[in-house]
């Protein structure tokens, strides 16, 4: 699948995603981004960014075409008739409703006021895309500043790369030309930029990860915490300690290229490459926590509960970034089973996954300080924090994140820390994983073969 197409018509397969077809079948992303100018924008400016959405969609024929889904087949199919009629839409609207009432909403859109909802771009839940464009951008005027609604069909965001659009429409709004080339593939773009290119330009990204202290805390409030202390959505303790405490248990590990073709082809059953590294690092994770006699941790084992944030089959996947898992294998069948069976056991039950390359973190993580401070920052499986960070601060890891996001995962009376990070680099580039363990589970698994044999801990 190509990043964009410069041919007009034709059909354009886009890349096969895991996880439950018929849960994700319907899925769509809709993001809330707070502009900071807290007035009006002058009325040529919204004129321009008008003209610059509709110049850079114009760069992607692909994204003038109808939305097909057969079986496990996602395509879109671009004609001179649908062309006319699908074109990417841009639309303006004033609202009473402040930014602050959205902020207070944790930008949930099951919770945004009843204004903004009535013209969010949403998508029958069950019904035909046929008539819908691919691309849906609402400008909202409120009394505080303005904001916009980014509604993007979710497998288009995965086939096309939700992160290259956006940045194509705002370097069009200040240079007035296009970052990338329009007909090149993920890892040809990925290779060019490692090669000639230190960082996008413009980048407000790389500003607020700059901006990040370089010392982490290794305690909060004076005093070291309890490996099991809980923390959920209930959490009393500000977000900012919760963020700090989870930081003292991040690990960073790689899955090489190399180690990834040995995975497949250690795999005595077909299944995606992601699904059987997402699969491994479970069962892994699983045994790791059975070494403790009658560990509560086990709890898990039969039917992992996510949080009340998890969207199963909701019209709407909003850039929460969530990633419930639901294995049905017992204890024994999961540590016994092979890794493809897994992976084919957590498919089948899984609802959101994604398996975008975004290239601004590929450049990103090129770049060790920033490198350094990413681990520590979007380690976080704080609801909040998660909710807040993926929406206002970082929009691109609203849609990478939402195959092992740093999602927290609860079983009362307490939060097992899972998964933070996968970090596909690109198409051939391999897996940066983030994991929130207790040290004594990362000590187990340091010295697990079954996981080593694939995945180089980092630190």
């Amino acid at each position: 699948m190509t990043v964009a197409s410069t041919v007009p018509n034709g059909v354009h397969e886009l890349t096969v995603l895991d996880g439950n077809q018929s849960n994700r079948a319907n899925l769509q992303f809709v993001f809330f981004y707070q502009t900071e100018d807290k007035g009006n924008i002058r009325q040529q400016m919204s004129v321009r960014m008008r003209m610059a959405f509709y110049e850079a969609m114009s760069h992607y024929p692909i994204l003038y075409g109808e939305l097909q889904r057969q079986d496990e087949a996602v395509r879109i199919v671009v004609s001179d008739d649908s062309q006319n009629k699908l074109k990417p839409r841009y639309d303006e609207y004033n609202v009473t409703e402040r930014v602050a009432d959205i902020a207070a909403a944790q930008y949930n859109w099951a919770l945004w006021p009843k204004e903004l909802l009535s013209v969010c771009p949403v998508r029958p839940p069950y019904g035909s895309t046929a008539e819908l464009p691919l691309v849906h951008v609402v400008m909202t005027w409120h009394p505080d500043g303005m904001g916009f609604l980014v509604s993007i069909d979710h497998s288009v965001a995965d086939g096309v790369g939700l992160g290259t659009l956006l940045n194509q429409w705002a370097s069009i709004m200040r240079e007035g030309q296009i970052l990338l080339p329009v007909d090149a593939d993920h890892a040809a773009v990925y290779q060019d930029l490692v090669s000639s290119v230190k960082e996008l330009q413009g980048g407000w990204f790389y500003d607020y990860v700059d901006s990040l202290p370089e010392v982490v805390p290794t305690a909060v409030v004076g005093k070291e915490l309890d490996e099991n202390t809980a923390i959920s959505d209930m959490d009393p303790r500000a977000p900012q300690q919760v963020e700090m405490a989870l930081r003292q248990n991040t690990h960073a590990m790689r899955v090489t290229p190399e180690a990834m073709q040995r995975l497949l082809d250690d795999s005595p059953q077909p299944a995606s490459a992601i699904r059987l590294a997402y699969a491994l690092m479970w069962q892994r994770y699983i045994a790791a926590m059975s070494t403790s006699a009658n560990s509560p941790e086990q709890m898990c084992l039969v039917n992992v509960i996510h949080s009340s944030r998890h969207l199963v089959d909701r019209p709407c996947y909003i850039g929460n970034a969530v990633c419930p898992v639901y294995s049905q294998l017992a204890l024994d069948d999961l540590l016994a089973s092979p890794i493809s069976a897994v992976a084919n056991d957590i498919g089948q039950n899984m609802h959101a996954v994604t398996g975008s390359q975004w290239l601004a973190f590929a450049q990103m993580i090129n770049d060790p300080v920033r490198q350094a401070k990413f681990y520590t920052v979007f380690a976080n499986p704080s609801a909040l924090q998660l909710t807040i960070s993926n929406v206002s601060r970082v929009p691109y890891f609203g849609v990478d994140f939402g195959f092992g996001a740093p999602s927290h995962i609860t079983l009362y009376p307490m939060v097992i820390p899972g998964f933070a990070v996968w970090l596909p680099l690109s198409s051939e580039g391999g897996l940066h994983i983030l994991w929130n363990l207790p040290e004594h589970v990362f000590n187990v698994l340091k010295q697990d073969s079954h996981l080593t044999r694939y995945v180089e801990v980092l630190f």
